[in-house]
């Protein structure tokens, strides 16, 4: 198993740098000699912060880091999953957009969300809808009532895959 690491160091916003922050090898440790590399339960993120952080410049103990063996995938993960999450936010504003568009028309000229609301207006049922911006007054139903929040989410996902 390769004993060559890459730490990078990952910002609060979840974010982490381009380039490895360190690089080590293992076998430079003296501790190596009583790893098993091999076993399913080796991890070496928690070897890094367990045993090499400590012995490092005091200011890296602040830091986060992200792991990676030198021969995977480099790829941030955290970045995958933000690159997900938008595209999936970018699908909704353009699904409930549209149904803006078709029901309620009469509001195109006024600058306007689009909110998953609990109010009086929606009967105190969640409800996605139109309201106009910077006041949040209400302009419209968008979809119909729902019991709770992750009904209403479930019901935008399932539209937007079919």
């Amino acid at each position: 198993m390769e004993t060559k690491y890459n730490a990078y160091r990952v910002y609060s916003t979840g974010r982490r740098v381009k380039n490895p922050t360190i690089v080590f090898d293992l076998t430079d440790y003296e501790f190596f000699d009583d790893l098993d590399i091999n076993s399913d339960d080796f991890d070496g993120e928690k070897i890094f912060l367990d045993k090499i952080v400590p012995t490092l410049d005091k200011k890296f103990s602040r830091y986060k880091f992200e792991v990676i063996r030198t021969d995977l995938s480099q790829e941030p993960r955290i970045d995958k999953f933000l690159e997900e999450e938008k595209r999936k936010q970018k699908q909704k504003t353009i699904f409930l957009g549209n149904i803006a568009a078709r029901k309620l028309s009469n509001f195109a000229s006024e600058t306007s969300t689009v909110s998953l609301d609990y109010r009086s207006e929606t009967e105190w049922k969640w409800q996605w809808c139109l309201n106009q911006a910077c006041t949040n007054k209400f302009l419209g139903h968008l979809s119909s009532s729902f019991d709770t929040r992750s009904e209403a989410d479930e019901w935008l996902e399932k539209s937007i895959n079919n």
